[in-house]
């Protein structure tokens, strides 16, 4: 049996998606003009949920309310990509195994910056 990813857990456990072997913690700063991807994200370690909400304690890096998000899930490709308004944050990502998760801002203006809660 093997200890990591999804064949961990019994086959009801893995259906509900409510078993988590471990989480991490990122921060993204949407500085640049770049997709920021999540690196503990990946195909080999699969996260079960997903939180994505304000950096906190930085007032600075706040995302302004009339900035919108762009979540590219899985590697989707332009019309699969999940546009949020800023004041949908926090938002939560779940039911769904994601291999990749990267986030850009429409309005980059040097301040922005997300944190990424993933369970595994």
């Amino acid at each position: 049996m093997a200890n990591r990813g999804r064949h961990e857990f019994s086959v009801q456990e893995a259906v509900n998606m409510d078993s988590f072997v471990s989480w991490n913690y990122e921060e993204l700063n949407l500085h640049s003009t770049d997709t920021d991807a999540c690196t503990f994200i990946t195909k080999e370690d699969p996260a079960k949920k997903v939180i994505i909400y304000n950096k906190p304690g930085s007032a600075s890096a706040t995302i302004e309310d009339t900035d919108v998000l762009s979540l590219t899930i899985n590697g989707a490709s332009a019309p699969g990509i999940l546009k949020i308004d800023a004041t949908d944050l926090p938002f939560t990502i779940t039911g769904m195994m994601v291999t990749s998760l990267s986030v850009t801002t429409s309005d980059n203006d040097g301040t922005e910056a997300v944190s990424v809660l993933s369970f595994h």
